[in-house]
């Protein structure tokens, strides 16, 4: 190891930190690791793995201690600990993913080391901060809390009282996704959906909407990519159920199951237009920006925190339901301007880069460390 400051990055123990098999939470990590000008070297923490890690990028992996006792995440917490002890680690800051109850945990812990906590959901659905109490607690333990969109902010800060806000030491960090695309691609008749195939991402309302609507458009098609999982995962009975609503399709459908990033990308480039049809309040929707960053035009809906970023940009279906997704398909399939013109502004205006992402953490970091 260099001589240089560094940051000790740990990840929900369900994440795999591969190019081919990674979630959403890798992902973000792994874009702030490649994209970060702070001077700081990175070091991510997570499970064991059976691939190689991204590279050029330093992974350690740890076994969870005792998980049958803890659970995993505590387990890969307590294995952290005792890591940091043995090789006498000093981070300047230690950044937990996703996980509130371990970065209680460490904190209470780490009492010379400064603990960020990055919130990727709604942390009053998670261990350790469901309650105003735990989330108080973070609120005055922690050295920052990044927050991934201005939703996911106020829902850690529900129920707070002004001056409590005030002294919160809370960082609006929203996400990017990188644009890879030189010039602006040549579409086809292609409708994409890629997500993972669970309920609460809408999957089965869109199938419902398209299997109504895209013979109607027999020179359409839609291609649906995901999986409940990742690479490895067993088909799910939501899953099965997609497939079934989309059979009478035939030609015009078809789902690949999962694909690693650089080929979700590939396909994005070449599809006219994407939906991301959640149904739940969507913390914040990296699959918007994957879309409008591959110029594809984009309906999706107005929950969460997604139209913080797709305001403007797409056709939001202000009710998640088929019947809205439906017209909202025919709309875009029958009205060539309306196309045209969501296909010219996903193009022209994308500022989500990943490096613009960096730069916003970067200067919370700074802001923490110092």
């Amino acid at each position: 190891m260099s001589n240089r400051p560094y940051i000790d990055l740990l990840l929900p123990y369900k994440e795999h930190f591969t190019p081919a098999n990674a979630g959403a939470v890798a992902t973000v990590v792994s874009d702030l690791a490649y994209h970060t000008k702070s001077g700081y070297e990175m070091f991510v923490f997570g499970r064991h793995l059976a691939s190689e890690t991204f590279p050029r990028l330093s992974y350690v992996a740890l076994k969870p201690k005792w998980p049958l006792v803890y659970g995993h995440n505590l387990g890969l917490a307590h294995s952290y600990i005792a890591h940091l002890k043995k090789q006498n680690r000093q981070p300047s800051l230690i950044e937990i993913h996703g996980r509130c109850q371990v970065a209680q945990f460490i904190a209470k812990n780490c009492d010379n080391i400064k603990v960020a906590l990055f919130l990727h959901n709604d942390p009053r659905k998670m261990a350790g901060s469901k309650t105003l109490k735990e989330r108080l607690w973070l609120a005055r333990n922690l050295a920052g809390i990044f927050a991934n969109s201005a939703y996911i902010r106020n829902c850690f800060l529900d129920e707070f009282k002004p001056e409590e806000i005030a002294q919160t030491p809370i960082f609006l960090t929203p996400l990017g996704a990188e644009r890879t695309l030189t010039k602006k691609p040549q579409k086809e008749k292609i409708i994409i959906i890629a997500s993972r195939i669970v309920p609460e991402k809408g999957i089965l309302e869109a199938a419902v909407a398209l299997k109504q609507i895209l013979p109607e458009f027999p020179d359409w098609k839609v291609k649906i990519i995901g999986a409940k999982r990742f690479k490895d995962g067993k088909t799910s009975e939501y899953e099965k159920s997609v497939r079934k609503m989309i059979e009478p399709l035939q030609e015009q459908a078809e789902i690949t199951g999962f694909l690693p990033l650089t080929k979700v990308n590939e396909e994005l480039a070449k599809a006219a237009i994407a939906i991301v049809p959640s149904v739940w309040q969507e913390p914040a929707s990296r699959a918007v920006l994957e879309a409008l960053a591959n110029g594809c035009a984009l309906i999706t809906t107005r929950v969460g925190g997604i139209p913080e970023r797709a305001e403007g940009r797409a056709l939001i279906v202000e009710k998640p339901n088929s019947t809205s997704l439906a017209s909202a398909v025919r709309a875009l399939l029958s009205e060539t301007n309306m196309l045209k013109k969501l296909l010219d502004v996903a193009w022209n205006d994308y500022p989500f880069d990943c490096a613009s992402m960096a730069k916003e953490i970067d200067t919370a970091r700074k802001k923490i460390v110092s």
